[in-house]
């Protein structure tokens, strides 16, 4: 649609907005509304947090992971209220908060998945999700709503802390190295439950990027979902690594050197995606190719674990070069 300009007084030029956008949004005179500027583009955004959405999911049948997937899908959606339907006669629940960890890694080292009341496993699910409360429960429904509004600065300082809390990560796993903490299931646990942390601001930015529009970093929506998911793929590499200290019954300290390599490969990221510039990313390409030099240049040791650990750290340069790419969009 185009908009004529109109010229007010001597200097001020003006145009209209479309009247069923006004409608839709029900703008009254009075009301701010955020104006950001994109390059040649001014984005208008409507009064934040104004439309009350709400779903109900009926969980009957589904599978821990299913269940997962059709509450976090409405969650970074943006839906205020949550009702989820479920068979009052079902007796034991898997445990949602920690399923895949308690089924399988856990599992494998002698631990056993405990069943949960329903109620439970949902407040386990919901304490996943920031800014959500249980408000009322019935026979077969439960009620989730959200408590308190969003807004741009939550999404900025969260998505910073995303990035803080890896590099909590990296510090975590080459502290454990070279200490030659090995061999026991609270490495794996705690490795975990540093993950699902990162994974709750993840959701947690998606949902405000889904809902408002006045974040600097905001101005394309489709390339910020990608560095979140991408984000979220290279955090979860974190508890493969913690796995294999877990279980591994050899020292890996032959790895150490790298993993802190992949470190300052991330912080350079971390530094150019908040203060960009020609020459850092210049380095950042030398450092990529280094590090791909140095890895197939490597020749794979005795101590399995340690082949696996530096194939995730491997992986994990590969997210952060995928990263640097959606960075580099960002400037254009």
């Amino acid at each position: 649609m185009k908009r004529r300009i109109i010229k007010q007084g001597h200097n001020t030029l003006t145009m209209t907005l479309p009247s069923e956008w006004v409608k839709k949004l029900n703008i009254k005179p009075g009301d701010e509304l955020e104006v950001n500027e994109s390059s040649g583009s001014l984005i208008i955004g409507g009064k934040q947090n104004g439309k009350h959405k709400s779903t109900v999911i009926d969980i009957t049948g589904f599978s821990v992971p299913m269940l997962w997937r059709f509450f976090q899908s409405a969650y970074r959606e943006g839906y205020n209220e949550i009702k989820l339907i479920y068979d009052p006669n079902k007796v034991g629940y898997e445990d949602a908060y920690n399923y895949y960890a308690s089924q399988f890694e856990y599992s494998r080292m002698g631990e056993k998945p405990i069943k949960k009341p329903v109620l439970d496993m949902i407040g386990g699910l919901v304490n996943r999700f920031i800014g959500l409360e249980i408000i009322d429960h019935g026979e077969n429904y439960c009620t989730i709503r959200e408590m308190g509004e969003l807004t741009s600065k939550e999404f900025d300082n969260s998505l910073r802390r995303i990035f803080l809390l890896i590099l909590e990560l990296f510090d975590k796993i080459i502290s454990l190295i070279e200490k030659n903490k090995i061999g026991d299931i609270s490495i794996c646990k705690t490795l975990h439950a540093m993950d699902t942390n990162i994974d709750r601001f993840i959701d947690y930015c998606c949902r405000i990027n889904s809902k408002i529009n006045d974040s600097s970093f905001q101005k394309n929506k489709p390339v910020m979902f990608s560095t979140l998911f991408l984000l979220e793929l290279l955090s979860d590499e974190f508890k493969y690594i913690g796995n294999h200290l877990a279980k591994s019954k050899k020292n890996v300290d032959e790895i150490l050197d790298f993993a802190k390599t992949i470190k300052e490969h991330f912080e350079m990221y971390y530094h150019l995606f908040y203060k960009f510039n020609r020459e850092m990313a210049i380095k950042f390409g030398e450092n990529d190719f280094k590090i791909y030099n140095d890895h197939f240049k490597w020749k794979e040791s005795g101590n399995k674990d340690s082949n696996s650990i530096r194939g995730h750290l491997m992986q994990i340069s590969k997210f952060v070069f995928c990263l640097m790419e959606l960075r580099i969009e960002m400037e254009y």
